[in-house]
């Protein structure tokens, strides 16, 4: 059995850096978003570019287009997931502050200050 080489620590700090500052950014980003483009819209549009990014980069890599069952089954998968999900989630973000939706009890909750 061969065993792979691990990574550099930093390598792993660094990417869970990353996506602790992208992720969390998200939600403060919607959090501004939400100010002034209605909830759904918004989300929608969100959505709609980035599905749109991600096909002309399967495309521009050389992926072939996904088949219409392909086609139709995301497009169930991603209708449910926004309506139950992210939906709600912008709805929200009207509401709530950003540390809050983003699922850190500590942030914005006052639970920061019981330390």
């Amino acid at each position: 059995m061969t065993s792979s080489a691990r990574p550099a620590a930093w390598k792993v700090l660094l990417a869970f850096a990353i996506i602790y500052l992208v992720w969390g950014s998200t939600y403060l980003a919607i959090r501004i978003g939400v100010r002034e483009i209605p909830p759904f819209l918004m989300a929608g549009l969100r959505f709609t570019v980035a599905g749109a990014v991600m096909w002309a980069w399967m495309r521009a890599t050389g992926t072939p287009s996904p088949t219409l069952r392909e086609w139709r089954d995301a497009s169930v998968l991603g209708t449910l997931m926004f309506l139950i999900d992210y939906a709600c989630l912008f709805w929200a973000e009207q509401r709530v502050p950003s540390g809050i939706s983003s699922g850190d009890p500590g942030h914005d909750s006052g639970l920061h200050h019981a330390a």
